[in-house]
């Protein structure tokens, strides 16, 4: 998962030391469906590297709003137990555009998330539900290659809250979109290389 990660960003460094110094004609979308490869890695569960895959959809609505729903599921399984990581996340967000390239975003969102432990005699699950609040900063620095960032903090109902920042990059051609992103949480990690569809 790792060397997934590598060779995306490598190529959109590339592409970005070639690319013509041309003027930005348009601003991050937010109208998009996205799939994921991830790989998410616990501080307190070191034996798992669950992997799975991530979708995500979000529509602009107008007036600067927009959806977005997420929905991630990876599994893995070592010495005959295995774990299951399922999560879902509905977020409503408002876009501030400082420019043309540049576009700051907050989100406020309702999610769950459920972890499941089990070999063949016996099962462990541990689940809760939480309330989101996130910011995100995107950078166009050209047509083709968008950089971004952001925070998030979840509210958790059950275990504790969880602080968490990100950053991806991702490369254009026309309407389908390459990337890599990392998300450091309080106590866990998600690495993710996806292809994006913009409509």
């Amino acid at each position: 998962m790792y060397k997934l990660l590598i060779a995306p960003t490598c190529f959109l460094a590339a592409s970005a030391v070639f690319a013509a110094d041309k003027p930005i004609n348009n601003a991050p979308s937010y109208d998009f469906a996205q799939v994921s490869l991830v790989q998410t890695e616990f501080a307190d569960i070191d034996m798992f590297t669950p992997k799975g895959f991530e979708f995500k959809a979000s529509k602009e609505f107008g007036m600067n709003f927009f959806g977005e729903a997420t929905y991630f599921m990876a599994d893995d399984k070592t010495q005959g137990v295995n774990m299951d990581v399922d999560r879902w996340k509905v977020a409503l967000g408002y876009i501030h555009h400082f420019s043309n390239r540049t576009v700051l975003d907050g989100k406020i969102g309702y999610g769950e998330i459920d972890i499941k432990i089990n070999d063949s005699d016996n099962a462990v699950s541990a689940g809760t539900e939480y309330f989101t609040g996130e910011a995100n900063i995107r950078h166009m620095i050209t047509n083709n290659l968008e950089i971004y960032g952001g925070l998030e903090w979840q509210k958790w109902d059950e275990g504790s809250d969880q602080k968490a920042y990100k950053l991806g990059t991702q490369y254009f051609w026309d309407s389908i979109a390459v990337g890599g992103e990392y998300t450091k949480f309080s106590d866990s990690e998600v690495f993710a290389a996806f292809v994006r569809y913009s409509f």
